[in-house]
């Protein structure tokens, strides 16, 4: 009797360590979703600057700075995928 309960306390804490590595998991995909909402949103912002017509040509050096922050944003968004 005495094998079978401490049996019964390993499964335990295996459960219990494996039910905490599910929550960290899931607690990182949330974070994970809106970094990468929040990177969507950059480029996409970005995207509209360089890609209006209606309004006037960028500079080229106000163009450098919009690449930037998309290759940033894009990095990020990498990293939050891996």
């Amino acid at each position: 009797m005495e094998e079978n309960l401490q049996k019964l306390l390993d499964q335990a804490d295996q459960l219990k360590n494996g039910i905490k590595q599910m929550q960290d998991e899931s607690r990182m995909v949330g974070y994970n979703a809106v970094g990468i909402r929040e990177n969507a949103e950059i480029i996409q912002k970005c995207l509209k600057k360089v890609g209006n017509n209606k309004i006037a040509a960028l500079a080229n050096r106000d163009k450098r700075k919009v690449y930037d922050q998309m290759e940033d944003a894009v990095e990020q968004l990498m990293e939050l995928i891996k």
